[in-house]
């Protein structure tokens, strides 16, 4: 009878222990983490519409023609003098009317022209770049470009040509995941075409893949200040804040969870691993209570007389179940702290999950699955003595 009392109190101590643990982890057991931000890699580089030609700024490309007389009257000026082989005062005469009326793509082809017979090659460049962004597909836009050919320094040209090189290169090795190579090239796309936002922006992506978020992160924050678009800006700025969360190693977890909350303090939740380590202590504390039984033995001595004695016994009833319940503890928060550590890594990737990618060096795990995994845990008994803990988990 006394036996079953101490296997019904330990039964009591171990499964209150239990729940201890359970509710300790509980509370750790699910990392507020929000809906990751993920982004692809830009495919399209924005460049000048022709070699030699800077990218339009968002103002210049919505400029609109004005109906403005007195530019008119300069453009007939102009042209009259130009026939008349005037080519300075034909010049002037085209600059003022662009002045007046900057949005007109036929006059800044005529000033142009103008420049190019005063062998004034940059500034007649430039303005056949203005009608290219004016009117990419007009009247003269064929014209436009094979003087630009003969105009543009065959090194400008063989520029343009290296930037799409490198950055078609960049795109292909994102792609087989080889992030490593895919940041070098477009490290010579930003280096060969700085003011192409395009290649911080994939720059970025890459960088993000192999872990390097600092850097990443100024990658993006070049790209956003950019952006052509407010939703772009909005979209990347949530990105930023995805890779501003704190990552923890799983390996640097499981060390310090040797210590019962030290895993929850390495994983910035002091007040969590405090619960932990004191439920952990608690229960180690509790299987060195002493419980002392004091029991009548009757005795009688040689001369026959009786002479009764009480005799104390002194044992830790709850040694066992309670050192059990601590080692629970230590075990499922050593879980709980990796498993913490590798959502982290998984919810702060800004990449889109691609399938069936090469075997490059990085990953590109997306934070959009994270929600899927989840961790229970429940005390059990089955009667008899028989009790622990149940865990179910999903990664």
């Amino acid at each position: 009878m006394r036996q079953h009392s101490l296997r019904s109190a330990s039964l009591r101590a171990f499964l209150y222990s239990a729940r201890v643990a359970c509710g300790a982890v509980a509370l750790t057991a699910l990392p507020r983490l929000a809906l990751s931000q993920t982004l692809e890699p830009k495919r399209v580089l924005t460049t000048g519409p022709a070699a030699g030609c800077e990218a339009p700024t968002a103002g210049q490309a919505v400029i609109a023609r004005r109906d403005n007389v007195e530019a008119r009257r300069l453009s007939a000026a102009g042209q009259e003098a130009a026939l008349l082989g005037d080519q300075s005062a034909a010049r002037d005469a085209f600059a003022r009317a662009a002045a007046l009326n900057p949005g007109d793509e036929r006059v800044a082809y005529d000033l142009a022209r103008a420049h190019e017979e005063l062998t004034d090659t940059s500034k007649a460049i430039g303005e056949y770049c203005r009608y290219l962004t004016l009117s990419p597909s007009g009247r003269e836009a064929s014209d436009v470009r094979d003087r630009l050919v003969r105009l543009v320094p065959r090194a400008v040209q063989q520029r343009a040509e290296d930037v799409l090189v490198a950055f078609r290169l960049g795109l292909a090795l994102f792609d087989d995941a080889r992030y490593e190579a895919s940041a070098k090239a477009f490290d010579d796309v930003i280096q060969l075409a700085p003011t192409s936002a395009e290649g911080y922006f994939n720059r970025g992506l890459a960088r993000s893949a192999l872990g390097k978020r600092a850097d990443a992160l100024r990658d993006l924050d070049q790209y956003r200040a950019a952006a052509p678009t407010v939703d772009d800006r909005v979209e990347v700025g949530r990105a930023i804040e995805v890779l501003r969360r704190p990552v923890y190693k799983p390996s640097v977890a499981f060390v310090r969870s040797v210590l019962p909350g030290f895993g929850q303090l390495y994983t910035a939740r002091p007040i969590r691993g405090l619960l932990l380590l004191a439920a952990a202590a608690g229960s180690t504390g509790f299987a060195f209570t002493q419980k002392t039984t004091e029991t009548q033995v009757a005795y009688v001595d040689p001369n026959g007389v009786p002479a009764p004695y009480t005799q104390r016994t002194t044992e830790r009833p709850y040694f066992v179940p309670a050192l059990a319940a601590a080692g629970a503890l230590t075990v499922l928060g050593s879980i709980e702290a990796v498993w913490f550590a590798k959502r982290s890594q998984r919810g702060a990737s800004i990449l889109v999950r691609r399938s069936g990618t090469g075997t490059g060096t990085g990953t590109a795990g997306a934070g959009s699955d994270a929600g899927a995994r989840t961790l229970s845990l429940s005390p059990w008994s089955a009667g008899q003595g028989a009790a622990g803990v149940r865990v179910r988990t999903t990664f």
